[in-house]
């Protein structure tokens, strides 16, 4: 039996409840580090002050493959900077290779390209760069990620990469030359 498989987005209060357990079982083995401590038993995907936007491909109540857009503030030199995020990117063992994941990041570049971030920016381990810059993102070569609240940050492994979506993008990049980014976590 075929079952087609569907682009839908959701806002995230909107998000069926069958697919958002589908996402944090899946986060869950994926990024097990977020669900420890006092996140061990959270039932949310993206911190809602993030305001998390889901974008997936679902055969009829199956997840196929999810994507979050978040929107926070992260500081570059003293100066703080709205940015938008893709996060939360998986895809289900059975339907990788397809083509899913790539289809969602084109999805997140036209909803960040349209909306009212200074920049966009997303984190990522090395061996994923290459299926974001497919989609227009660009290293920001030798740039620092400190994450976490004053007194207790820690540097982030993950490489940055950036979109120019507004009149502010071009400080943030030069200014990330010089300046590490801040962010209160990694999301």
């Amino acid at each position: 039996m075929q079952t087609n498989i569907e682009f839908r987005e959701w806002a995230d209060e909107h998000l069926p409840e069958v697919l958002k357990a589908q996402v944090l079982s899946f986060l869950r083995i994926i990024w097990p580090d977020g669900f420890t401590g006092s996140n061990r038993f959270r039932d949310w995907t993206s911190h809602p002050d993030l305001r998390p936007h889901h974008l997936l491909y679902a055969a009829g109540s199956q997840l196929v493959s999810h994507l979050e857009v978040v929107t926070t503030t992260v500081s570059v030199g003293g100066e703080n900077y709205v940015v938008q995020s893709p996060t939360a990117v998986m895809t289900f063992p059975a339907f990788r290779g397809e083509g899913w994941a790539g289809r969602l990041v084109a999805a997140a570049v036209a909803r960040i390209d349209a909306g009212q971030a200074d920049v966009g920016v997303l984190t990522c381990g090395p061996h994923l760069v290459d299926l974001y810059s497919r989609a227009g993102w660009e290293i920001a070569p030798g740039a620092t990620i400190l994450a976490g609240e004053d007194g207790s940050t820690w540097v982030s492994d993950d490489v940055l990469l950036t979109r120019s979506v507004g009149p502010r993008s071009a400080a943030f990049k030069a200014s990330l030359r010089e300046h590490p980014m801040r962010v209160a976590d990694e999301w």
